[in-house]
């Protein structure tokens, strides 16, 4: 109910029956989690950064969804320590045959641009495979694609990759040159699954450029493709302009108005204090979250109150379906 549409590639192609290593870029906070989590042929196992554990409440939440701390140079020194039992847990998890999700990158950005990756994730894929040098295990990279990471509504591809097989990129006398061979394929992939602009002097100009030229940010290969044609002489295509952009903005006057309290609690009290925007709409889908059952539960009782069952359940039902036809349907076609 929160996307538009999510679209979902290549995921026949997983291997079913391996340990698995999932390694996705990261622009998105939560939601890039949550992706890959509701479209995963296993269940997974999340790294995930050590400072979201430090709620005892939370934490014991955490554990319960398969969370996994993973502490990091900000956390302190100090804390690094206690990545070696991290190491190991998540050694016996792809002895176990299961499968772990990690962001390699080690940091989120909106940045359409695979960022260079910490070479974390090969220390305890490595240490699986001293404790069992015949361990296959199958990485497998992850490209997830927002049209508009930080809007609502939104579209996304998840994009999965070829699996990469361990064994051929380790060598236990050659450590450091395992390493950097697994971080150079690992990344290499996640550039074609994914929109990635590497020059970041031009970065701006790049992008102003596939937008004005239309390109679709949901298929990366395309996007790929034009992000190489750029030079400093290009020329955007003279697009028609959007013709539907008042009747979007009625559109959305009128959602916000049948959703009145939950928008001004997310613009009045909640959206002033988001501070990183790569956080954006991990919180407002989080807000939508909580409050919608409680919006559509006091609803019910006023309705019921005032009018009848009857009556209730069809202003509700009506209330849905102008929520879901707008956000799967008209917004996407008037915002274009």
């Amino acid at each position: 109910m929160y996307f538009s549409k999510i679209s979902i590639r290549g995921i026949g192609q997983v291997p079913k029956n391996k340990p698995l290593l999932f390694l996705a870029n990261h622009q998105n906070a939560l939601l890039d989690a949550l992706l890959v989590a509701t479209h995963s042929p296993k269940k997974i196992y999340f790294l995930t950064r050590s400072d979201v554990f430090r709620n005892p409440i939370l934490k014991m939440f955490f554990n319960y969804l398969q969370m996994i701390p993973i502490y990091r140079i900000r956390d302190g020194k100090e804390a690094l320590k206690y990545n070696e039992a991290i190491f190991q847990r998540c050694s016996k998890l792809l002895q176990r045959g299961e499968a772990i999700l990690i962001f390699p990158e080690g940091n989120h950005s909106l940045k359409r641009k695979v960022r260079p990756l910490s070479k974390g994730f090969t220390r305890f894929l490595f240490a699986a495979l001293d404790d069992n040098p015949q361990l296959d295990v199958r990485l497998v990279p992850i490209g997830i694609n927002y049209k508009k990471a930080a809007a609502f509504p939104d579209k996304v591809t998840v994009c999965y990759g070829t699996d990469i097989q361990l064994l051929n990129y380790y060598d236990k006398d050659a450590i450091i040159d395992s390493v950097n061979s697994l971080k150079r394929v690992v990344h290499q992939e996640l550039t074609t699954l994914t929109t990635h602009i590497d020059d970041e002097k031009e970065y701006d100009d790049i992008v102003s450029y596939l937008k004005v030229n239309g390109i679709d940010f949901l298929d990366p290969e395309v996007a790929n493709k034009m992000v190489s044609s750029y030079d400093l002489n290009s020329k955007p295509v003279d697009l028609e302009g959007n013709r539907w952009s008042k009747v979007y903005g009625v559109g959305k006057v009128l959602f916000n108005i049948i959703n009145l309290p939950i928008f001004l609690i997310w613009t009045k009290v909640i959206r002033p204090k988001v501070g990183e925007l790569e956080f954006l709409s991990t919180v407002r889908f989080m807000v939508f979250l909580l409050f919608y059952p409680i919006f559509y539960l006091l609803l019910a009782l006023i309705l019921t109150y005032v009018l009848s069952y009857t009556w209730a359940l069809f202003v509700l039902v009506v209330h849905m379906m102008l929520n879901l036809i707008w956000v799967k349907l008209l917004a996407p076609v008037f915002s274009k």
